[in-house]
């Protein structure tokens, strides 16, 4: 006779983030970043769990896939790499942000750097 054990496997870190981006989706946000490695499975399910909900997500792993200008170059949850240009809109704006479990801080924290300047310099050309 066989039998079989239901193990979960899923850490107790990757669980909080997926169980906080459930949470976060339910807020009304004008578009979500995703931060991690691309060939993270965590990450390409936060993702995932951001793209069902339709609000505008960018899964990037670097602050390097943001610009020149106002254009990204993320993946979508199923791996496709596409670019948009004009990714985040003119003045006040709710953002979510998240991150796979083994990103550094550092990678959110220079994600963060450049979307605030982009923000600086938007308000600067409005002055």
């Amino acid at each position: 006779m066989m039998y079989r054990h239901h193990v979960n496997t899923i850490s107790a870190s990757i669980q909080e983030r997926q169980d906080a981006m459930y949470n976060l989706v339910k807020e009304k946000l004008d578009l979500i970043l995703v931060v991690g490695g691309w060939n993270s499975s965590n990450t390409s399910h936060l993702q995932e769990i951001a793209e069902q909900n339709g609000t505008p997500t960018y899964w990037i792993d670097s602050e390097k896939r943001i610009g020149p200008g106002n254009r990204i170059a993320y993946k979508l949850s199923h791996g496709e790499l596409v670019e948009k240009e004009n990714w985040l809109p003119t003045g006040p704006l709710k953002i979510g942000i998240t991150s796979g479990a083994s990103t550094p801080d550092k990678i959110l924290e220079d994600v963060l750097k450049v979307v605030f300047k982009m923000k600086d310099e938007e308000a600067l050309q409005t002055v």
